[in-house]
């Protein structure tokens, strides 16, 4: 069993700042499944608690965190075998043994989430493989070892604190200190957003690329993929 994490400090990764609606878009899935995620879901004869985040939270914002969280959890429903219940299972059993409200967002899931998840499903055997084993090693599936490896994290608590969404030789990142957690272009605080909305007003890419100081091949870069 780990020793307790201290409570995150950094109200840019645990304040609420992105809409359901934001959230979903970013992590690639819908707003009913992030609102039934972070929120729980009650029906007829079906009822199940959160999967991320505290219950009957007062808000129905998601912190930069739980969006991490949301990302590694489309990652492992790209299976259809996993039931989101057997995520919700696999994230309250990280959470007891390493001790923190985030671990799908952790250094340490990145590192060693293969083998922590083989031990959740030795101890709690269900249907679909969230693990697998790579010549003796436990590995997570390769779309989730993906969101994790577009991360970078923090050195004081190993929690997220930046994310690359096409990947880190892309040369956008959603930083939660910058522009509302918005993307932008790495290095700046230039939100995709704006160039992207200034291109299809009619500015050319090399007018962007004087107005913000880039290289024009970094606006050509951040166009195609905010296209």
């Amino acid at each position: 069993m780990s020793s307790p994490q201290p409570p995150v400090s950094d109200p840019f990764r645990t304040g609420k700042a992105y809409s359901i609606s934001e959230a979903a878009r970013l992590a690639g899935t819908t707003s009913a499944t992030v609102r039934r995620w972070i929120a729980g879901y009650d029906a007829i004869g079906h009822h199940m608690e959160p999967v991320f985040g505290e219950k009957d939270r007062p808000t129905q914002k998601v912190s930069f965190l739980e969006l991490v969280e949301i990302i590694v959890a489309v990652g492992f429903r790209r299976d259809k075998k996993i039931k989101l219940e057997r995520i919700r299972r696999a994230h309250e059993y990280a959470r007891k043994v390493w001790l923190t409200p985030f671990p799908f967002a952790s250094m340490k899931f990145a590192e060693f989430g293969g083998h922590l998840i083989h031990d959740f499903e030795t101890a709690e055997p269900g249907s679909g493989r969230m693990a697998f084993d790579l010549q003796g090693q436990w590995v997570l599936p390769e779309i989730v070892q993906d969101a994790l490896s577009s991360l970078e994290f923090e050195s004081d608590d190993n929690l997220a604190a930046r994310w690359y969404p096409f990947g880190k030789a892309a040369r956008i990142v959603v930083d939660p200190h910058y522009a509302a957690g918005r993307p932008v272009v790495e290095g700046t605080r230039v939100p995709v957003q704006v160039i992207r909305e200034r291109f299809a007003a009619g500015d050319s890419i090399r007018h962007l690329a004087t107005d913000y100081g880039l290289q024009s091949s970094v606006v050509e870069e951040v166009l195609r993929h905010a296209a």
